[in-house]
């Protein structure tokens, strides 16, 4: 064996060898110098929700927002209670978990001196303008700027369905340019299920957060409305499904709430009287969509939620409405998930999941560069992992489809809060699939971005040509901040929908 004497080691060798030894060593000092404030991270942040990364986040976010919020809505002992109750003091529920002064201060002090002074940006994708889509804009009323909370074409009348913020739902005859007002309710209209003989119309009731339940649902009939007989936390979105095959639909609501909030199901009884589970006892549903996932002839519900609990909940049916819980997505609670479409991308023959996170318009209001579209692969089993990420700020709304009808899925993204400094344009864009295995994507925009705030989005196929065209609605509600000119801009336009009409037939 040869023994390597000292003077025969190159002095560079030995000083990336003691640089190495350095590291390791403040790398394991530093670990276990902060065992104790990790432990007690861990504890009062990941009990209720994924805990956040501190580092996705910068410093006076944490500061001035989430360290406040996070402790108004516990109970800490020993102390002034007015000290950190915030908004949340004459709203919260009885229940608040219970947190000591020492870790209080120790989870401050570990936290800000861990956060970052500000979140690394995204590299700029090139951007192309949009012109395989004629670009119309349309104007529902003689107001300037736009209010509407919801959106969906109809293929069945060949008519677009709108709520507002005042309550009306109406509908657009593209041919015609006709609007018509079919029902007014006193609060923003949210969903709105079409039925032969019967419809539904939900209002969220609050628009602001609140504990406050006023929303409604109401069942109309070709000769009268009645409300349904239940109070609803600010519900968001209601799926009228038959989920047993018994010839009843049952009604499915996300009851986004706020600090509370739930998935609830209504079936309708012998009596037509409607008899109220809840299904998910949680705030942020957002969405929920009926599909047998696994395959045994009974649909599932797939639901997305945010709010604290981010993520992807399957609720499998079994017999007698009975409904088995499995979270198979969990994001973390700031990244603002807003929508989830089912596609197959691979066409493999499985059901993947495709979601974006970008709602911005909270306490943490920060460029964040984890933002944008996700696409999560199905394994067969009925697991999911993130296999592509298009990052995109303030992406909160998704549309999926051929739409150039090359045998692959292309993408249209809403981003309602974008980097207005860095990428204002992308307030939209449209991702042309190039190459689905490589997840090669050619970015698009509109040729006039600024025209509106989008908000919702539609894809169908709306002049009956045989391709899918897109429209695309506006909210110029302040969310968060916004330029100036851009605010005038939109008070002193009156564009309500920009239709993008599929140029390829």
């Amino acid at each position: 064996m040869t023994i390597l004497k000292y003077e025969t080691i190159p002095s560079s060798f030995l000083y990336v060898i003691l640089a190495w030894l350095f590291l390791l060593v403040l790398s394991s000092c530093k670990t276990e110098k902060h065992e104790k404030e990790i432990a007690v991270y861990n504890k009062h942040c990941a009990t209720c929700h994924v805990a956040p990364k501190i580092n996705e986040l910068p410093k006076t976010i944490w500061k001035n927002s989430i360290l406040p919020d996070m402790f108004s809505r516990m109970e800490i002992e020993n102390i002034n209670k007015d000290k950190y109750q915030g908004p949340f003091k004459s709203e919260t529920t009885d229940f608040k978990p219970k947190i000591s002064v020492n870790d209080v201060l120790l989870l401050e002090q570990f936290i800000l001196s861990t956060a970052p002074d500000k979140l690394e940006v995204n590299q700029i994708p090139k951007m192309e303008q949009l012109e395989s889509f004629e670009q119309i804009p349309i104007a529902l009323d003689y107001k300037n700027g736009s209010a509407i909370t919801y959106l969906d074409y109809s293929r069945d009348i060949s008519k677009l369905y709108f709520g507002t913020v005042s309550g009306e739902l109406g509908t657009y005859d593209f041919e015609s340019k006709e609007v018509n007002i079919e029902f007014q309710g006193e609060t923003p209209i949210t969903w709105f299920n079409q039925g032969d003989t019967i419809s539904y119309v939900t209002e969220i009731g609050l628009f602001a957060p609140s504990e406050l339940e006023q929303g409604v649902i109401s069942k109309i009939r070709k000769k009268n409305t009645q409300k349904i007989f239940e109070k609803f936390h600010r519900p968001v979105h209601t799926l009228v499904q038959d989920l047993n095959n018994d010839g009843k639909n049952e009604l499915v609501i996300s009851e986004f709430g706020n600090e509370t909030g739930r998935l609830s199901m209504l079936v309708e009884n012998d009596k037509s009287n409607f008899e109220k589970t809840v299904l998910l006892n949680q705030s942020g549903c957002i969405r929920t969509v009926a599909k047998d996932m696994n395959h045994d002839g009974m649909l599932d519900l797939v639901v997305l939620t945010s709010q604290g609990r981010e993520g992807i909940t399957i609720l499998y049916q079994k017999r007698g409405f009975e409904f088995e819980a499995k979270n198979i997505l969990k994001f973390s609670p700031v990244y603002g998930s807003s929508w989830f479409e089912l596609i197959d991308y691979n066409n493999d023959g499985f059901i993947d999941i495709v979601t974006v996170n970008g709602d911005n318009a909270d306490k943490s209001y920060v460029q964040k560069p984890y933002h944008g579209m996700r696409i999560h692969l199905n394994d067969g089993k009925g697991n999911y992992e993130e296999s592509y990420f298009y990052a995109l700020n303030g992406a909160t709304r998704l549309a999926a489809a051929d739409f150039d009808q090359d045998g692959d899925m292309d993408f249209g993204l809403i981003g309602s809060f974008p980097d207005y400094e860095r990428a204002p344009q992308a307030s939209f864009v449209y991702l042309e699939n190039i190459n689905s295995k490589k997840f090669d994507f050619k970015t698009k925009i509109l040729k006039n971005p600024d025209a509106g705030r989008w908000f919702l989005m539609d894809a169908e196929d709306i002049d009956d040509d045989g391709d899918e065209d897109i429209v695309l609605s506006s909210l110029t509600y302040t969310f968060s901040p916004t330029p100036e000119d851009l605010l005038k801009h939109w008070s002193e336009t009156n564009v309500d929908l920009m239709v993008l009409k599929n140029k390829l037939r």
